[in-house]
């Protein structure tokens, strides 16, 4: 497949991709941009808390993990028209996931000199790519444990306008709601759509933040988030991954469906708060009744105790991909 446009940073990072200045974001169809993400290990987004500004605009969310840094995802956002699909706006967000405000979430130096390097290649290709912007703020010479900064370099180009920026901070106030946040954010709205309804604001999706509340007493002795029923288990992973496997064979017995002979791949992220997020392109069978049956089941399993670091002493994600085999109607690979 020729290579796109879906991930412009990755492409111009890691292939020397150069875009010409008439990026057009519809030269192929959403449906094209979205097979593409395939290509990327991660899935759709399903219970996103991002919303669009108007009914008639579509939002469609891919998480993907990005190996370049540590503690980092990358969510890919494409923002459309419901009525023919025509992209009006794509966003790329390296992020720290931060969205629970009781958590003093800081980043120690090593971490935010490996984000701030990684942006600054980014930027590099882009002006390569692009030319040199127009630019809003800066970066210091000097990065610290505590240096707060902001920069925004946009491009005007023929039919898209692009905007790259970074914002990082260390800073932590509960009484003035401050809190640390690390991320860069690329994003691409078409301009050269017509014959469309208008918008004020430049924001065309927002976020409806829930307030999570910490665990007040984590477990801190592994990495692993603890399924109920698996506190007391010696490998709480072992247990975790059984007993998804024995609740989607229990489901497919509600549902009367007799599977002999089938492989699943199971793919889902405990969240920070213990609730679930499947990876729905990495829940896959050869049998479409168990993969249909397997995903209603992750998205429906009760909250988890979450995952726990030591090094940054709090809560958080943690994905699972495993596999279900069941052979003469039972499960073959129970660890």
């Amino acid at each position: 497949m020729k290579k796109l446009t879906t991930l412009l940073i990755l492409l111009v990072v890691t292939s020397g991709f150069c875009q010409p200045p008439n990026l057009d974001l519809n030269q192929f169809p959403l449906s094209t941009y979205l097979e593409a993400e395939n290509n990327f290990p991660g899935g759709k987004i399903l219970n996103s808390d991002y919303y669009t500004v108007s009914d008639d605009l579509g939002l469609l969310s891919f998480i993907i993990k990005d190996s370049d840094i540590a503690d980092i995802d990358i969510v890919a956002r494409y923002v459309y028209y419901k009525k023919d699909s025509l992209i009006l706006e794509l966003i790329n967000e390296w992020d720290v996931a931060n969205h629970n405000k009781k958590i003093n979430n800081k980043k120690d130096l090593e971490f935010r000199k490996n984000m701030l390097s990684f942006y600054l290649r980014v930027e590099k290709a882009m002006i390569a790519s692009m030319g040199e912007g127009t630019v809003e703020g800066n970066i210091p010479l000097e990065i610290n444990d505590s240096t707060a900064y902001y920069k925004s370099t946009v491009w005007n180009l023929e039919n898209t306008f692009v905007k790259l920026s970074i914002t990082m901070s260390n800073n932590y106030n509960k009484q003035t709601e401050e809190f640390p946040i690390h991320k860069f954010v690329v994003s691409m709205r078409a301009t050269n759509i017509t014959d469309r309804p208008t918008y004020k604001t430049k924001q065309l999706i927002k976020r409806d933040r829930k307030e999570i509340p910490n665990i007040e007493h984590p477990i801190v002795s592994g990495k692993d988030p603890i399924y109920m029923g698996c506190e007391k288990s010696v490998d709480k992973g072992v247990c975790l991954r059984n007993s998804v496997r024995k609740r989607i064979l229990k489901e497919l017995e509600v549902e009367n469906v007799v599977i002999e002979n089938a492989t699943l791949k199971v793919g889902f992220r405990v969240e920070i708060d213990g609730s679930i997020a499947p990876f729905e392109r990495d829940i896959k069978s050869n049998n479409k009744q168990l993969q249909t049956i397997a995903l209603q089941t992750i998205i429906g399993l009760p909250k988890m105790i979450p995952a726990y670091s030591k090094k940054m002493d709090q809560n958080v994600t943690a994905g699972n991909i495993f596999y279900l085999v069941i052979k003469d109607g039972k499960i073959a690979n129970l660890e």
